[in-house]
């Protein structure tokens, strides 16, 4: 809590905010000598110092936030200097910004409080089911957040699962068929055509079913395939700088084959991508299954910490799994 901003002033009220030994001396107090940190400009640095420089003098480091950023390192971008010394910190995200991925690193010393009144969005899936990004991460102990009215902290949102291929098609067709047998040879040559195959191949004629050479005989039927269509690409997920979208429709697929199915939707922040619809059906075989849509981002992730503080959750809004 920072010293009085005016009235009687004491050292006893200088020595309960920034530390020190008894007896009391104000050369312990120079700004930047170890026990008072730079954000107390008033009080000086070496010479002359009295009193009345410590009106509003505060033990920690503030600073704000007053622009958005795709991404925030609170160590490297705010407190570098300071970030494994045990003077407390304070962070503070001015309403009306949006930051992207804030991560607060390990081996910080001290004490960080992040004032927020703004918004920080993990980076939303990619299509076809891509997963949501952490909005924060914390990889160190004794931070305090507080969540201002209107704030939040979104996990990116899933991106959409890729629709099914459709199912394989198929048409059967038939042609008046002549086997020849020249030195043993058997050839089956469809009527009126150029194509060759062995004799007995595919359902043609055979030597035995013909009676003779060179002479017309039996149908030969036959399968011609046909590919299903190729399934819909999934949606976007909502996140930082991006809103969600909704999947594609899948493509038609050949003569009797089925159309491949839609893309799933990408989700909004905290909430897993929707899984792509199946391929329909052919008349050969049945369309595949859609793939699934991403997971959800969290909103914050806490890695090798034991101890936080989360306040305002109720002013605030959390989207995304914190705990």
């Amino acid at each position: 809590m920072a010293i009085i901003s005016s009235g009687a002033l004491s050292f006893t009220a200088i020595q309960n905010e920034f530390g020190g030994s008894h007896p009391i001396s104000l050369s312990e107090y120079y700004r930047n000598g170890g026990a008072v940190p730079s954000n107390n400009t008033n009080v000086a640095t070496s010479g002359a110092i009295n009193v009345g420089s410590f009106y509003d003098a505060v033990n920690e480091i503030g600073v704000t936030v007053s622009s958005g950023a795709s991404t925030y390192n609170v160590q490297t971008a705010a407190f570098s200097s300071y970030w494994t010394t045990a003077v407390p910190k304070r962070l503070t995200i001015n309403s009306g910004v949006t930051l992207g991925h804030l991560t607060v690193p390990a081996s910080m010393a001290g004490t960080l409080i992040i004032d927020h009144a703004g918004a920080v969005q993990g980076t939303g899936g990619s299509a076809n089911g891509g997963a949501g990004g952490t909005a924060m991460t914390i990889q160190s102990t004794g931070v305090t957040i507080n969540m201002a009215s209107g704030s939040t902290i979104s996990g990116g949102g899933g991106g959409g699962g890729q629709g099914g291929t459709g199912g394989q098609g198929s048409t059967t067709y038939h042609a008046s068929t002549h086997c020849d047998n020249c030195g043993g040879t058997n050839i089956c040559m469809i009527q009126g055509g150029s194509a060759y195959a062995s004799c007995g191949t595919g359902g043609c004629c055979n030597e035995s079913a013909d009676g003779g050479c060179n002479q017309w005989t039996i149908n030969c039927y036959r399968y011609q395939y046909h590919n299903g269509g190729s399934g819909g690409n999934g949606g976007v997920g909502q996140g930082y700088g991006q809103s969600n979208t909704n999947g594609s429709s899948g493509s038609s697929g050949g003569t009797n084959a089925g159309a491949g199915g839609s893309g799933g939707n990408g989700n909004t922040f905290g909430n897993a991508g929707a899984t792509g619809a199946s391929g329909s059906n052919g008349n050969s075989t049945n369309g595949s299954s859609g793939s699934g849509g991403g997971a959800a981002g969290r909103a914050i992730t806490f890695s090798g910490v034991s101890a936080y503080t989360i306040i305002g959750t109720n002013s605030g809004t959390i989207h995304g799994a914190y705990t």
